[in-house]
């Protein structure tokens, strides 16, 4: 089963309407700046130090650019709906691909990136599955099995640390990538859609009141040992999840992913 929220490799309505917007704000900066210098000569013609801030932008007009498309590409992301197929690690790489200068967000690298990652879109996600899952396995902890399998509960060590305000939480950090991560993969094979840091957050307003976390998809305890104890309790879900880690050994690719 390849997983992707696209059914066609034509540009959204919503990604058309950003380059048009990056377009016209870009110009209405060049303008801006144009009338900005017409102000300071005029002022200059009076004296010296009248113009506000000696007449400078903050920034230069290609760092502003460079901004400007940073934004865009994580607002593209997010429209889209690759986000959510992608890990922390592959969330970690796409940012770094945009410091210090991003590629331009222009209609043709539009096209051609989002038609790339649609080809690829399954396999990015099994992929981001297998680096979130395979610590979780026992089967692959002491055997290094391929493919591996995920047990209905799991302990999470180093996951758990002592609340700002008493009781437990979370680990800062990875521990929150790794339970977001989770989350993200567990949302997607349902067909939901997952919003960030939500699954951490309740979790930790159940483990500071010294409860057991429950919904519908989880149950989880936190000990003060570090280790947390989560079960999944949608055997459906497990049996996709499991479908996909196999479906990614089977298909080659990257089985020593990092």
């Amino acid at each position: 089963m390849t997983v992707s929220p696209f059914t066609q490799l034509t540009l959204p309505v919503t990604l058309t309407d950003l380059l048009d917007a990056r377009e016209k704000a870009l110009s209405l900066h060049t303008q801006a700046r144009r009338l900005n210098d017409m102000a300071k000569t005029l002022l200059d013609q009076h004296g010296s130090y009248l113009m506000p801030n000696a007449g400078q932008f903050r920034e230069s007009a290609q760092l502003a650019r460079h901004e400007l498309d940073a934004s865009m590409w994580r607002r593209a992301f997010d429209l889209t709906g690759f986000r959510q197929l992608m890990d922390a690690e592959a969330v970690a790489q796409f940012e770094r691909s945009l410091s210090p200068v991003p590629p331009e967000f222009t209609d043709s690298t539009v096209r051609a990136t989002f038609i790339d990652l649609h080809q690829r879109s399954g396999e990015m996600f099994r992929r981001g599955i297998v680096n979130v899952f395979r610590c979780l396995s026992d089967d692959y902890r002491t055997n290094a099995n391929e493919p591996f399998r995920i047990g209905r509960k799991v302990v999470m060590s180093w996951m758990i640390q002592p609340g700002w305000t008493g009781g437990l939480q979370v680990r800062h950090g990875t521990g929150q990538d790794r339970l977001n991560d989770i989350d993200r993969v567990i949302k997607t094979l349902d067909g939901q859609l997952f919003q960030p840091r939500s699954f951490e957050s309740a979790m930790n307003g159940a483990f500071k009141a010294g409860q057991v976390f429950e919904d519908a998809y989880y149950k989880a305890k936190a000990f003060k040992n570090s280790n947390l104890h989560l079960e999944f309790l949608r055997p459906d879900l497990l049996d996709k999840l499991n479908e996909q880690i196999a479906e990614h050994y089977a298909d080659g690719a990257l089985g020593h992913a990092a």
